[in-house]
């Protein structure tokens, strides 16, 4: 049989099939990949033999059009977000908590580097007063003035959901984003059947408490799919390198002229790139590039 797999906790992946869902476990030879910490994700089709009317196993995930993968910090090894999905929603907010520019950068660089088109969406904003909503749109603008689409949300008081919904419609959509910054409220606004569990900031640290503990995939009422993933304050490249990430950003499009085919744009001599700050490219965009430049290296 041939199922798609909707939410992955450990060992166990629920697989549905003809409208009717599966709990799954996986055959062992499917670890023989010592890469990567998962092998299979919410996402994938697979291929399954049933055990009985409701247990099955997995015996082969089908070939991905693509995945998002970070690096697992636990073992070094590549840990896959989800697989088969057509754009990256990288959820943010201004403020409670404050999403560094740095992460969501990262996350735009991520997307492009395993073909998945990025959108960024910054929630609450029914908590910001008319000064930080300016600077937010002084953000927002960033990001519009390089075809990235950037918009501003709120879930908890459904403020600009039509033009979010009118984004996710038809789509397979993979959420990321910060603890705290309002994913799961979102799903609970546009999809058919969640009900997830949502909680307030840490009083200790101002930073959001994970909720979300696995990935899982959500029909929604206008046609499409979301996937839910935990929040992670930060994440590390698992594949890209530092040759790479140039290409990652699509406002480098002057590098070609650049006095050193092998620039990194970082202190070398005649770089157009650094020529081109505060015109073509942005600054905060450019220290983030230089910032996770450093990282990777």
């Amino acid at each position: 049989m041939i199922g798609l797999v909707i939410k992955s906790v450990g060992n166990l992946y629920t697989v549905k099939s003809d409208n009717l869902l599966y709990k799954c476990n996986y055959r062992g030879k499917n670890k023989l990949d010592n890469n990567f910490s998962n092998p299979i994700v919410s996402g994938d089709e697979v291929e399954f033999d049933l055990i009985d009317k409701e247990n099955g196993i997995i015996d082969r995930v089908l070939e991905r059009t693509n995945c998002f993968i970070k690096r697992s910090l636990k073992d070094k090894k590549a840990h896959i977000i989800a697989s088969n999905v057509d754009q990256a929603l990288i959820i943010a907010s201004f403020k409670n908590p404050y999403t560094k520019l740095n992460f969501i950068d990262k996350c735009i660089a991520g997307s492009f580097y395993y073909n998945i088109s990025p959108i960024i969406v910054f929630n609450k904003v029914d908590s910001l007063s008319n000064r930080e909503i300016k600077k937010l749109d002084d953000i927002i603008k960033i990001y519009n003035e390089i075809n990235i689409k950037a918009l501003k949300i709120s879930a908890k008081k459904n403020l600009y959901i039509e033009e979010l919904e009118y984004i996710l419609k038809g789509k397979k959509t993979l959420l990321l984003g910060n603890s705290g910054v309002g994913k799961s409220t979102l799903i609970n606004k546009i999809s058919k059947v969640s009900n997830q569990k949502t909680d307030v900031l840490s009083s200790k640290t101002g930073r959001g408490k994970q909720t979300t503990t696995f990935s899982e995939i959500f029909e929604i009422d206008i046609s499409g799919t979301v996937t839910d993933t935990p929040g992670f304050k930060d994440f590390y490249f698992f594949d890209i390198d530092k040759s790479s990430l140039q290409f990652l950003y699509p406002e480098f499009k002057m590098r070609d002229k650049c006095k050193f085919k092998n620039c990194l744009h970082k202190d070398e001599p005649g770089c157009s790139i650094k020529e081109s700050l505060g015109i073509e490219v942005n600054e905060k965009r450019y220290n983030n590039y230089l910032s996770i430049l450093s990282e990777i290296t």
